[in-house]
């Protein structure tokens, strides 16, 4: 595992990145879009926000914790509700704010939150996730990787 694996919260690397974005706009001087980018703009966000917490209540039903943090404390693999459709769908919802951020902004060049975001979760935190519950949970957990792609 590298130096940051599991060290900072994937929220806190989001609202970083979100604040960086929003900088940037700002010091360009330009305005909020309007129009249709808008709405696609809050819609995605909604979207996000609806897939995190649909995952989260997945995680508090089946009693398990939905930590990024402490993943060794996860004792059972969440396979449903958005689960059957993505292995990390938290952190798809995180990707999915960003980009409706990045709508709402109205800059393309702002994509490039949303993918360093993408690419830090995917280095920091789900690959040293995947070793923990392949670990942790054997074939099982090896199955569901084969049927549920990594992202969507």
């Amino acid at each position: 595992m590298g130096l940051l694996s599991h060290k900072i919260p994937p929220p806190f690397v989001m609202l970083s990145v979100a604040a960086l974005m929003w900088a940037g706009h700002w010091w360009r001087g330009d305005s909020v879009s309007h129009g249709l980018l808008l709405y696609i703009g809050i819609a995605l966000c909604a979207l996000a926000f609806a897939l995190a917490f649909s995952a989260l209540n997945n995680f508090r039903r089946a009693r398990t914790t939905p930590s990024p943090i402490a993943i060794h404390l996860a004792e059972k693999l969440v396979i449903s509700g958005p689960y059957r459709f993505s292995r990390n769908p938290m952190y798809l919802g995180l990707v999915f704010l960003l980009i409706g951020i990045t709508a709402i902004l109205g800059e393309a060049w702002l994509l490039i939150g949303p993918a360093i975001l993408a690419l830090f979760i995917q280095r920091f935190q789900i690959l040293p996730e995947e070793r923990v519950m392949l670990e942790k949970l054997g074939a099982d957990y090896q199955a569901y990787c084969q049927r549920v792609r990594r992202w969507i």
